[in-house]
């Protein structure tokens, strides 16, 4: 609650803060799958030049990571249409860090228990970078939020078995390609599942069967 009333301060703020142009590009998308309909397989945003790729670029491609974060954004304007659409994508990635800050405390709890796992969540709840990146119009907290849910499946995977321990190791590893998708340099945060699966395979806990 107390990262949620802080993410809530100035909301609705224009974007005109830092990195307020990838803001912009990436509010853009959801512009227009408001405006032209959803197409997660080509998406546009209002941006014609060639100053982004060096090539012409008339019918307004963006090109960068898979727009999920932006269909996000589009269901939640499209459930709180008076926030506007500004307000609707810092709300969106708000809600997407609560996800992180919980995700965090049960990573930290599992792994060195409560007290590490409290204060881990504590303070990527309240650091002043924490709560202004994790508001952003850009698809980071939904990377970082499916990435930590990956990570946290997998853990629990570990400690399972049979057809549980398959099903929580595949469901693992949509939530990291999905991290991937989002922002492909999540695949260098997945070192850690590398060392779990190890220590699965290693300690020949895995049972198909």
């Amino acid at each position: 609650m107390i990262g949620f009333l802080f993410r809530l301060y100035k909301i609705d703020n224009p974007v005109a803060d830092w990195h307020s142009f990838r803001q912009a590009d990436t509010a853009s998308v959801t512009r227009n799958f408001v405006n032209k309909g959803v197409n997660l397989l080509v998406p546009t945003y209002h941006d014609h030049s060639n100053i982004q790729s060096g090539k012409d670029n008339p019918n307004g491609y963006r090109m960068v990571e898979f727009p999920l974060y932006n269909y996000l954004h589009y269901l939640t304007y499209s459930i709180f249409p008076r926030l506007g659409l500004d307000m609707a994508g810092r709300l969106t990635s708000v809600i997407l860090s609560m996800v992180s800050i919980y995700m965090v405390y049960l990573i930290g709890n599992k792994l060195s228990g409560f007290f590490v796992g409290w204060i881990a969540a504590l303070f990527m709840a309240v650091l002043p970078f924490n709560v202004y990146y994790s508001r952003v119009i850009l698809p980071e907290p939904l990377m970082i939020s499916t990435l930590l849910l990956s990570y946290w499946l997998l853990l629990v995977a570990s400690e399972s078995f049979g057809l549980k321990k398959v099903f929580l190791i595949l469901t693992s590893s949509v939530f990291l390609a999905i991290s991937i998708l989002v922002k492909p340099f999540a695949l260098f945060f997945a070192l850690p599942h590398l060392a779990i699966l190890f220590r699965i395979l290693i300690r020949k806990e895995i049972n198909i069967l």
